[in-house]
């Protein structure tokens, strides 16, 4: 018995070259959206924790704890890596609790010392953020900007002419 080529049940070649093709322009297409995902992950991940810092910091502050270190000898990275260890309150109504930052990497403390500074009170040294963290819309794209501050309800809007 010959074989009988026509009635073959296998792909030909131009199938599987057009079906890799088709697959690498899907592939290529799909890589910058999921770079652009974890870029934008990671951004609230470290603003998220510059506000768990702050927030540490300020309830520490009005305790009455000295935990900031003053730029001089390290800033905020010192400081959060400290917070990391953890403050234990000495006096007061919370006296012999622990304040500890838990699960973040010197990475994170890197990323979120750019977030925040060293505010200097006139009482205690607190960590603050750098400057109000704003979530950008482009709408119109030309012309306007939407601005909706993450610490307030989403109510100020700004138009701004960019350039």
């Amino acid at each position: 018995m010959s074989p009988n080529w026509k009635s073959s049940k296998a792909f030909s070649l131009i199938e599987v070259l057009i079906t890799i093709s088709i697959v690498g322009v899907i592939t290529a297409a799909a890589i910058p959206v999921v770079s652009n995902i974890h870029e934008s992950s990671t951004k609230a991940k470290n603003l998220a924790n510059a506000k768990h810092i702050e927030r540490m910091s300020a309830s520490l502050a009005s305790l009455g704890v000295a935990h900031v270190i003053p730029d001089s000898m390290g800033g905020v990275e010192a400081t959060a890596r400290l917070l990391r260890e953890g403050v234990k309150v000495p006096e007061g109504p919370m006296a012999g609790e622990t304040f500890q930052l838990n699960g973040m990497s010197d990475n994170d403390i890197s990323a979120v010392g750019e977030l925040l500074r060293v505010q200097y009170d006139m009482r205690e040294l607190r960590l603050v953020m750098e400057k109000s963290p704003t979530t950008l819309l482009h709408w119109p794209p030309s012309t306007h900007m939407l601005c909706f501050d993450l610490y307030r309800p989403p109510c100020r809007i700004e138009k701004v002419q960019l350039s």
